[in-house]
């Protein structure tokens, strides 16, 4: 048996689906909140992980009345890399387009209004993907919305801190057995991550980040882990350079 549904899930929900489905968020952004010069081009490849933490329901054996108690349920995997290319297109404005675990497709804006040792920028996005398993065909949307906070100690060196919400948007038709999943309650979600930037040259920089992701409807919680290469036309952060 099929059913339709079209809501929004909380994403512990919808990470147990798409895992199972081969599909999973990917929040990081491998990216400090200074935007690209405009008319400049940079790109970001990164190799990454996916892990989470739950708990599966108590359940009673309709036949034998036997109680299967609650139990925590974690997991940790690799997955595909990942690619970004961004453009530049004002002083404080620069587009990102995303290609996520070889998977899935996702863009996002960057709005960048405050520079120099503390940096801030907000930068809503979204990820895309369609996955298939057996009778299910599911159209998965994620909405991300981060606020990206930047400390700036030297020229080279940065600290990323990522406080945000995200929603799970899914449609589709699912399986009996997929039933109970595709029903659970709408939710907000918290998100938090954090990056460290290393720029060891102008064109080429290493960019480590975690960002973990919490339902306030249940236990649930998932997290990103990554390691970023970012090369082309990097921010600038001359402004912070000592005078000679």
């Amino acid at each position: 048996m099929r059913k339709s549904y079209a809501r929004l899930l909380p994403l512990p929900t919808v990470v147990v689906l798409g895992s199972l489905l081969l599909g999973c968020p990917n929040p990081n952004s491998y990216q400090t909140p200074r935007t690209v010069e405009p008319g400049k081009i940079s790109h970001s490849v990164s190799l990454e992980s996916f892990g989470y933490v739950g708990e599966t329901a108590a359940a009673v054996d309709p036949e034998t009345g036997a109680v299967t108690e609650a139990q925590t349920t974690s997991g940790f995997l690799p997955t595909l890399p990942s690619y970004q290319l961004r453009v530049g297109l004002t002083d404080m404005l620069d587009i990102g387009a995303h290609v996520h675990n070889l998977s899935s497709m996702g863009f996002d804006l960057k709005v960048n209004p405050i520079r120099g040792v503390f940096d801030l920028a907000v930068d809503p996005g979204a990820q895309y993907f369609y996955v298939t398993s057996g009778e299910s065909s599911v159209h998965v949307l994620y909405l991300h919305a981060p606020l990206m906070l930047g400390v700036n100690p030297t020229d080279w060196f940065s600290i990323v801190v990522t406080p945000g919400v995200t929603y799970g948007l899914v449609s589709g038709e699912f399986s009996t057995e997929d039933e109970d999943s595709a029903a659970t309650a709408d939710g907000l979600l918290l998100r938090g991550g954090l990056g460290l930037q290393f720029r060891v040259s102008e064109g080429f920089a290493i960019h480590p980040e975690i960002t973990m992701m919490k339902s306030l409807e249940g236990s649930g919680l998932v997290y990103n882990f990554g390691l970023g290469f970012n090369f082309g036309a990097l921010p600038s952060y001359k402004d912070l350079q000592e005078p000679m």
